[in-house]
This record gives C-alpha cells, sequence and structure tokens, in this order.
C-alpha cells in the first residue's frame, strides 16, 4: 500500500491517517520520542504503530473523548461527534450505540456531556479571543496540520493543533482537562511531560518552511465550570534542555532503525 506521505510537506490528514503512521518507513513523533527518552528503544518498538501493529489500543477514556470534542469545537477539525441520548452505558442499547460510533471513527459523548463540553469550548473561545498571546490561534491557518521532514537520514511527524500561515509566530496546542489548569500545575507538566513537544515540532517547521517558529503555545482548558483557561510557553532555559533532548531521541531513532536493534533497559545491577 502505498503511504500517503512520500515526501517532507504539511499535510492535512484525519487523526486516524495520522496515528497509523503515513510515512514511507516507521518515523519518529513527539510520543514516540519521549518512550525513547523515558524508558527504552524497546518500548517504543513496542508502542509504535508500524513496528508492532497488533498492539491492543483500547478504548478512548471518557477524558480523552471530552478532550477530542474540544479540539472539534474550538479548532473546527477533528472526527465527527456523536451525542449519544443516554444518560449512562448501562444499557444494552446504550453500549451498541456507542460501539457503533466508534467504530465509524467518531467521538462518542452523552447528550450531558455534549452540552457541558460545548459550553466549555464556547466560554474557552471568549477568553482567548481577549488574550493578545493566542490571537494567531483565530486568525489565518490550518488546524490539525500534520507536518513530515527527515531528520539524521529518519523520518519524523508532528501533528499540530493549529499551525498559523506566518512561520515567525508561534504553533498552538490545546489541551482539555478535568483537574486543574493553574499555573502552578502546569508549569511543572510542562517541564516534566510537553517539554520536547515546542522544539521538536520547531525542529519540522524550520526543516520545512526554512523558519524557527516562536514558542509554542499550550493552552490549557478546564472542562468543567467556569472553564477557566491558562495559556504557557517554555522558557529559555527549559528549551535549550529540549532541544538536547530531541537530539539524542532523534539520534537514538536512527540508529535503532538502521540497525534494527531495540534494546531495553541497560545491562547493569540497579542498586537502590
Amino acid at each position: 500500500m502505498k503511504p500517503l506521505i512520500t515526501q517532507p510537506g504539511i499535510y492535512d490528514l484525519s487523526n486516524e491517517q495520522y496515528h497509523a503512521d503515513p510515512c514511507p518507513e516507521p518515523s519518529l513523533s513527539n510520543s514516540i520520542a519521549k518512550v525513547l527518552l523515558k524508558q527504552s528503544p524497546l518500548h517504543a518498538h513496542f508502542h509504535h504503530p508500524r513496528l508492532n501493529p497488533n498492539r491492543a489500543s483500547g478504548s478512548p477514556s471518557s477524558e480523552m473523548e471530552k478532550g477530542s470534542a474540544l479540539h472539534r469545537l474550538v479548532l473546527g477539525k477533528g472526527s465527527d461527534i456523536a451525542v449519544l441520548p443516554f444518560d449512562n452505558y448501562q444499557t444494552n442499547k446504550a453500549k451498541e450505540a456507542r460501539n457503533c460510533a466508534r467504530a465509524e471513527g467518531k467521538i462518542v459523548l452523552l447528550k450531558k456531556d455534549f452540552d457541558e463540553i460545548s459550553a466549555c469550548a464556547q466560554a474557552a473561545k471568549a477568553q482567548l479571543l481577549q488574550r493578545e498571546d493566542c490571537s494567531e490561534l483565530f486568525g489565518p491557518g490550518q488546524a490539525e496540520a500534520t507536518i513530515a521532514w527527515k531528520s539524521s537520514g529518519s523520518w519524523c511527524r508532528g501533528m499540530v493543533d493549529f499551525l498559523p500561515d506566518n512561520p515567525r509566530v508561534p504553533l498552538f496546542d490545546l489541551k482539555g482537562t478535568t483537574k486543574s489548569a493553574s499555573p502552578h500545575e502546569w508549569s511543572r507538566s510542562l517541564v516534566s511531560e510537553y517539554r520536547t513537544q515546542d522544539r521538536f515540532y520547531a525542529r519540522g517547521l524550520k526543516a520545512l518552511r526554512g523558519v524557527t517558529p516562536q514558542p509554542m503555545r499550550f493552552v490549557v482548558v478546564e472542562m468543567y465550570a467556569p472553564y477557566a483557561v491558562s495559556v504557557f510557553t517554555p522558557a529559555q532555559s527549559l528549551m535549550h534542555v529540549a532541544d538536547e533532548n530531541v537530539t539524542c531521541a532523534i539520534r537514538l531513532w536512527s540508529e535503532c532503525m538502521k540497525t534494527n536493534r531495540w534494546p531495553g533497559y541497560a545491562h547493569m545491577a540497579h542498586v537502590e
């Protein structure tokens, strides 16, 4: 089967097409890069859709489906939303409707959850429109843009939640949470969980557009009333560390792809 992507560029693909890895050969994503850095090449091989196509993906959690719906309602891009007229999934009829909608690739929400996430999206947009640091989020650009490029001889890919047409302005990443979006909580998450995302995508855009964009804006929305919003961007010190992390992940990925060796943890005694 011919890959959907045959040369580096910016593409308009569905979530399903992107997550199946549409590149000519297995490619490195930011999520797989994090697995390489936090665990090992063996774990990265296990979680990769092309290297381990038989892995169990599991059903999306309620929070994940709400987050996907928030993307669709705020950004206007993503899978269709199926709104089910049930109070819960305890009946066979409700379970069957949910399973059928998921099989069609839809985001599935109960009516009460759809009503809340709709209110959340409306409130989030109203807050973001008042922020100067998010003005480009509603300007010319492409939502859920797939970027694919080559680095150190290997394919890399990413999906940018919102990619402005202007190559010099920030990229945007939208995250819905059922927890707190307070700066105190999310500044730690930016360091531990999301630091490589900004530099990984910036490296791809530099390869494709010839310009490094400004640091990414992480937009975090609380998916419960009053639907507060926080916006974060990494500090220069964090970007320096993250850039080294990305270089390390790409180098390791390229070596594993070249040799087809995917080692686990280092062979050494662990001392507590």
